[in-house]
C-alpha cells in the first residue's frame, strides 16, 4: 500500500477546488491564451531583430522557452564559463526579472496565470534589453 502526504486529503481537495473556482471566476484561461499569444508574438519579433542571439521561441500559453544560440556564437557571452542561458538569466535578474534557465540554451518563462498585458510588455522590454547587450 502506498500513501501520500498531500494526495486526496480534505485540505488538498479544498485548495484544489478553490483554485479551479478562481480560474473560472476570473476567466484566467482566456488571459493565458491572450497574454501567451502576446508573449509568443513579442518573442518571435525579438528573434527577428536579434537573430544572432535568439534562435527560437517555443511553448504553449504562458509557458515559454526562449532558445538562444550556443554561447560561443553570442558576442557578449563567448569565452565565458557560464552557459548562454545562465548568462542571459543573470542579466534578466539584474534587470529585475525573475526567471530560470533550462539547459545551456533555453531561458524558461513561467509567469502566473494572472499576468497582465502590461506586465508581458515589461518582460519583453527587459528581454530585449538583454538581447541587445548580448548581441554586442
Amino acid at each position: 500500500m502506498h500513501g501520500t502526504t498531500y494526495g486526496g486529503n480534505p485540505l488538498a481537495c479544498a485548495v484544489g477546488h478553490k483554485v479551479i473556482e478562481i480560474i473560472e471566476r476570473d476567466r484566467l484561461e482566456e488571459n493565458v491564451r491572450a497574454v501567451g499569444a502576446q508573449l509568443d508574438e513579442g518573442l518571435r519579433a525579438l528573434q527577428s531583430v536579434y537573430p544572432t542571439v535568439i534562435a527560437d521561441s517555443r511553448g504553449l500559453g504562458l509557458m515559454r522557452g526562449l532558445v538562444l544560440h550556443p554561447k560561443d556564437g553570442i558576442a557578449a557571452f563567448a569565452g565565458q564559463e557560464a552557459s548562454a542561458s545562465a548568462q542571459f538569466v543573470n542579466k534578466l535578474h539584474e534587470a529585475g526579472m525573475l526567471t530560470v534557465g533550462s539547459g545551456d540554451q533555453v531561458v524558461r518563462l513561467l509567469p502566473p496565470f494572472n499576468t497582465t498585458a502590461a506586465e508581458a510588455e515589461e518582460a519583453l522590454d527587459k528581454i530585449e534589453g538583454v538581447a541587445k547587450i548580448a548581441a554586442g
